[in-house]
């Protein structure tokens, strides 16, 4: 039986019934509603925007696509089809076409602060910070108490590292929508960027009381209790954020680096293989075909492959398992990065050394470095811990210990900055001017730091310190300056580790939340048995652990 037609004036009833109950949530009715209508009027316009609408609302993007794309060819100039449709296509991570339907939005219909708005949000997920920031100050000139507008600029500003902006915005955002528990999520992020551990903890707690079984505020919080050292508190909050999502890859990272932290390295490097479904890590998963090697078969009269993945500290400190899969019968194809491939020329139980980026022999095995612990069963107890296991060439060292001149005194090298790209490197680096304030007269110190920063360039020149960047070729050449040293002092870099894995007596400095190798509490490592630890007692605050390295190089030199 074909439907009743409606009037003109019943379908326009119809369509504000639809429209009345897409206001209300009841998205099913609403849809039914404006099914009535395009029964009897398939190119009736509104009702594809609203139909369209309701779909984007119930997250079925491609209906909402379809949809906005009949509307557009009823009426191919309107701003709010347009509009619809970028919506939907971002919902399909389609950004970079959703940009282009903002584009039109806001060509037919300028000063469309929504549009202006999603736009942002668009560039954003597309890295474009600065465009995206640019638009949400627009929408904010149209629309200055846009709650929604500020909270977003807020993470734009964060992303662009300008921290205490983003937490003022973020601020505005929450005094007009207080009970947005993705802003109060948001501003715990900028609160954690700025090293206020405790605002944002603060922070994650409102989101979870605004909204209870928040994944990620239960994730994040997790960070913010490791940094407040309530490690056991930062497991339970991964675990809640576990019992909501058992597969969410960041809180099982997030609890595998807080087991490695404690010492339980056996369940913490268990979890540390997570890392390949976040983000970060699956974007450099090199995807070999060949089978991932975890110890579950016997590698006898196998090729492996171990290849590095993160830093060179990563590549430094775990390449000594190297000659334990060798022990196993293995035929250990080990992939270097240039700067170690000297240094590592000769390395106990490497069969084949190969420079990262040039062809692979064939093999049947690979484990990353970083899944080795994995693979041979390591924890606390068992951690392979015998140097050196790196060595400096007689030959490199005679070289250096000429460019030296003879040796008068105490001979200390110092490392006090890493790469200034490390996530972490506003922790665990410190100004060169802060070190020499802090040690003493009387010995010679040597800078082992090939780059030295514009910023410690005077410090560089006031202190005198030897300093041979320029001349510095490979990580052979670094081995080869610790080891004419009596000490090496370093903050957490690479250099740490080389010296560490040399066997020299090395002293780390480090701040108060420290990466997991070096774990809590305690002033050795199991990992290098020459090295002492130096922690920070609070955060950013190195007058203790120089405190204490001053009085030690004092006690070297008596």
């Amino acid at each position: 039986m074909e439907p009743t037609a409606l009037s003109h004036d019943a379908l326009k009833a119809q369509l504000q019934t639809a429209r009345g109950l897409v206001a209300d949530n009841q998205l099913d009715q609403g849809r039914a509603a404006c099914e009535v209508i395009l029964a009897q009027d398939p190119r009736h316009f509104d009702a594809l925007v609203l139909l369209g609408a309701v779909h984007s609302k119930n997250q079925q993007a491609n209906a909402a696509v379809e949809a906005f794309c009949r509307a557009l060819e009823v009426r191919p100039t309107s701003h709010a089809a347009y509009y619809g449709l970028g919506v939907a296509m971002c919902q399909l991570q389609q950004f970079a076409a959703g940009i282009e339907c903002f584009d039109q939005a806001l060509a037919h219909q300028p000063g469309y602060a929504a549009a202006l708005c999603d736009r942002a949000s668009a560039l954003g997920e597309l890295g474009r910070w600065s465009e995206a920031l640019a638009d949400y100050e627009r929408t904010l000139a149209l629309t200055p108490q846009n709650a929604e507008a500020l909270g977003f600029r807020g993470n734009a500003l964060l992303a662009l590292g300008q921290v205490d902006a983003a937490i003022a915005s973020l601020e505005q955002s929450l005094a007009l929508d207080p009970q947005a528990a993705s802003t109060h999520l948001n501003l715990g992020n900028a609160h954690q960027a700025a090293a206020d551990y405790g605002q944002a903890l603060a922070s994650y707690d409102r989101a979870l009381a605004l909204k209870p079984g928040y994944l990620l505020a239960y994730s994040n919080r997790s960070v913010a209790l490791k940094h407040l050292h309530r490690l056991d508190e930062a497991l339970a909050s991964c675990e809640q954020a576990l019992a909501l999502d058992p597969g969410y890859a960041d809180a099982q990272w997030n609890k595998a680096l807080t087991l490695l932290l404690k010492g339980d390295l056996r369940a913490g490097f268990a979890g540390y293989q997570w890392r390949w479904k976040t983000a970060a890590f699956a974007a450099i998963d090199r995807h070999f075909p060949q089978a991932l090697w975890l110890g579950d078969v016997p590698v006898a009269g196998k090729t492996v492959l171990l290849h590095p993945e993160q830093g060179l500290g990563d590549t430094l400190q775990f390449v000594r398992y190297a000659k334990a899969v060798a022990d196993q019968g293995a035929h250990v194809v080990l992939e270097a990065e240039p700067a170690l491939l000297d240094l590592f020329t000769g390395l106990d139980g490497v069969a084949t050394l190969v420079r990262q980026g040039d062809a692979l022999p064939p093999f049947d095995l690979v484990c990353p470095l970083l899944s080795l612990p994995v693979a041979l069963g390591t924890d606390l107890a068992s951690v392979p811990a015998a140097v050196p296991y790196l060595r400096a060439r007689a030959s490199d060292q005679a070289t250096w210990s000429q460019r030296l001149g003879p040796k008068t005194h105490l001979r200390v090298g110092l490392v006090w900055s890493g790469s200034p790209s490390h996530k972490d490197d506003h922790n665990r680096s410190l100004a060169l001017a802060t070190l020499m304030d802090a040690l003493p007269d009387g010995a010679q110190y040597v800078s082992l730091q090939k780059e030295v920063r514009a910023s410690d360039q005077a410090a560089l020149e006031r202190a005198g310190l030897a300093h041979f960047g320029p001349v510095i070729g490979s990580f052979a050449d670094t081995a080869a300056l610790c080891a004419c040293m009596d000490v090496v002092i370093s903050v957490d870099t690479s250099v740490a580790h080389l010296s560490g894995a040399l066997g020299r007596p090395t002293w780390v400095l480090l701040p108060y939340l420290p990466d997991w190798r070096w774990l809590m509490d305690r002033s050795d490592s199991p990992w290098y048995p020459s090295a002492r630890l130096y922690r920070q007692s609070a955060p950013r605050d190195w007058s203790a652990p120089l405190a204490a390295v001053r009085a030690d190089v004092l006690a070297l030199m008596a």
